[in-house]
């Protein structure tokens, strides 16, 4: 979703997601006008669009200008104007918008495809993004299929999986993580050894992890290797919590011998 700036002249942003609008003067009375500034980011919530509003004149009066907002649109706003209890957010110049027709969260997002809980146990689900819990719950490791997406104002991604139940992106994957460990790898060349495997491989016990088996692999530096079990060896056939990754020399040199994460993806 493209964000709006602020910006200096409102005759830049009216080429930018909006909507004609009535052109009447209605006016919306204030006996007291507060300013304080902000920084974020809001969006048209309204169904209908959002109009937009004149400066708060010295009596807190302000008129539609005959422009509005898109729903849906994001805007940027760093000013925000209480007139006698009403809130407005300035969108550029002389435009502002009301607190009713915009929101802090991002507009949802149709999805169409199937996701997996990574959790030990089970999962709540909610009622909506930030809503409350509504009895039900799933298990770790269980496919969902999610049929859109929202951002809330804390950039928290939530996930709609049907029957108005919503769960914490934090706990969905794309990818279906059987098993999930840690272990000690070291790193190799496969070309310093005449091989011409290249580097998409990681030796391991076979025993343990058959070849083909997919192993995302996370150093202690965060780096994630995303590696397909393709060789063993002596170290890895005699040691089963042992793995050898798969990289250029230099940098396996640099990896040395540490402990890692390991995701065994199905």
């Amino acid at each position: 979703m493209k964000i709006k700036n602020f910006v200096a002249s409102f005759l830049t942003v009216t080429s930018l997601a909006l909507v004609g609008v009535s052109m009447n003067t209605q006016a919306v009375d204030a006996a007291t006008v507060s300013m304080s500034d902000t920084s974020s980011v809001i969006y048209v919530s309204n169904a209908n669009g959002a109009r937009l509003y004149t400066d708060p004149g010295s009596q807190g009066n302000m008129k539609l200008n005959g422009i509005g907002l898109q729903n849906k649109s994001a805007w940027r706003t760093n000013r925000i104007a209480n007139v006698d209890g009403t809130v407005f957010y300035q969108v550029a110049n002389n435009a502002w918008v009301a607190a009713a027709d915009v929101s802090n969260d991002a507009p949802a997002i149709a999805v169409n495809k199937d996701m997996y809980v990574k959790a030990n146990g089970g999962v709540n689900l909610y009622d909506a993004p930030n809503g409350s819990f509504n009895g039900y719950s799933v298990s770790g490791g269980n496919m969902v299929h999610v049929y859109q997406s929202q951002t809330d104002a804390n950039g928290t991604t939530w996930y709609d999986v049907g029957m108005s139940r919503w769960i914490k992106g934090d706990y969905l994957s794309n990818d279906n993580v059987k098993q999930t460990l840690t272990m000690n790898a070291t790193a190799y060349d496969p070309a310093v050894l005449g091989s011409s495997m290249g580097y998409s491989g990681v030796a391991a016990n076979l025993s343990k992890f058959p070849k083909g088996t997919h192993l995302r692999i996370t150093a202690g530096n965060g780096k994630v290797y995303d590696r397909v079990v393709n060789d063993t060896g002596a170290f890895a056939y005699s040691n089963p919590n042992q793995l050898d990754i798969a990289m250029p020399n230099s940098e396996a040199l640099q990896f040395g011998r540490q402990n890692v994460t390991v995701q065994v993806i199905g």
